[in-house]
């Protein structure tokens, strides 16, 4: 019976979670500049549920692009 190390290392696996937040992050702040400067319906520019909305979507499209590109690279 062998043993079979993991292919992700401690600090491959912190680049990959800072590479994560900050993606998600810049991704909040172009939905944040869409949503509050250009499609400005009933919600002000200092909005902090504007924020936390851009933020959320942010991190939704970002764990999707992550969570495909794990499914096409290793699981399909």
């Amino acid at each position: 019976m062998s043993t079979q190390t993991t292919d992700f290392s401690g600090s491959m696996l912190f680049i990959l979670v800072l590479s994560f937040l900050t993606i998600s992050y810049f991704m909040g702040m172009m939905i944040h500049a869409a949503l509050m400067y250009e499609d400005k319906r009933n919600i002000r520019k200092d909005s902090l549920l504007g924020w936390v909305l851009s933020m959320v979507a942010g991190t939704g499209i970002t764990g999707w692009m992550f969570y495909y590109g794990y499914y096409m690279n290793f699981l399909r």
